[in-house]
């Protein structure tokens, strides 16, 4: 386990186009505890800016309260993990999903209360996950939805479209288009073959909370602080079928239904029969195999 460090000024970083850039609330947030609470600030100007932000304060032991969304809070982890640091975290949600903030550690969406937990909240050691090098705090999926996470991000650049309805839209867009692109996969649990050859699935998902993609309930009985991660894989079924199957997903309703296999494990293998869409924390990228390992305790975040 990495050693916990602290320092007493902490480094806030607000990422100005989270939510469109609606963050006004969060400035004024902001503004407002200067008066009561000693602390250094800086916006991000572009992608990586949080990540190396991240890095810079956890090599000089220093905490960092990042405001922004899913995305943002992926970047921080990466800088703070990737420099082999466990220093306090805090989140002040700003973005249009915030499932990891708001659903897995309970943070409030108000700016005021959340910034104040940001700074004195208690410490919780939180498990943290890497796949194919890359970290993430929340989760990791392919399939349908990471293809949706690939959509959502055209459309935020593409349309004014935000929150719950550009995650609605952004859904409906890859099913009417790119339902028939769900993967052949053969998949591992804890080195253990699930099937002896590669099934078709919709999705399979990994988190360490109970909602993603904005408050779809894939995993409800998921613990960010228990060691494990929650594993839900949906198998194909024709897309009338998962018109009908989605709606109870999304409202965590979907444990008993014959589609659905659901695990806890450490480690998980994904391997396509091409390359894929993978996302983590709602960033996208590509891969034909997915190697991801739970990192227990791995962080340390600032909650109610």
């Amino acid at each position: 386990m990495n050693t916990i460090v602290s320092a007493v000024t902490p480094l806030v970083v607000l990422n100005p186009a989270a939510n469109r850039g609606n963050v006004a609330a969060q400035r004024a947030a902001i503004q407002s505890m200067r008066a009561q609470y000693a602390f250094e600030y800086q916006e991000t100007q572009a992608a990586g800016d949080a990540q190396r932000l991240a890095a810079q304060a956890a090599d000089q032991n220093q905490p960092i309260i990042i405001v922004g969304g899913d995305g943002a809070i992926n970047e921080v982890v990466n800088g703070v993990l990737g420099a082999g640091k466990r220093i306090p975290i805090g989140i002040v949600p700003a973005g249009s999903g915030n499932d990891y903030a708001c659903e897995a550690l309970r943070i409030p969406k108000d700016p005021a209360a959340a910034l104040k937990i940001a700074l004195e909240g208690r410490e919780l050691s939180a498990d943290a996950g890497k796949v194919n090098g890359r970290y993430f705090a929340g989760s990791f999926s392919v399939g349908l939805d990471a293809d949706i996470a690939f959509s959502v991000s055209f459309l935020k650049k593409t349309t004014p479209l935000q929150g719950s309805l550009l995650y609605y839209i952004a859904t409906l867009r890859q099913l009417v288009f790119g339902y028939g692109a769900c993967p052949w996969l053969k998949i591992s649990i804890d080195g253990v073959p699930i099937s002896a050859t590669a099934e078709r699935y919709v999705m399979a998902a990994i988190t360490n909370g109970p909602t993603y993609g904005a408050g779809f309930r894939i995993n409800p009985t998921a613990d960010p602080a228990d060691g494990l991660f929650n594993i839900c894989a949906i198998s194909y079924t024709p897309l009338l079928k998962a018109l009908q199957v989605l709606p109870v997903v999304q409202k965590g309703k979907h444990e008993h239904l014959k589609e659905v296999k659901m695990w806890k494990a450490t480690k998980i293998r994904i391997e396509g029969q091409r390359q894929m869409n993978g996302q983590t924390d709602g960033e996208v990228f590509r891969d034909q195999i997915f190697e991801a390992e739970l990192l227990p305790a791995a962080l340390l975040v600032r909650v109610p």
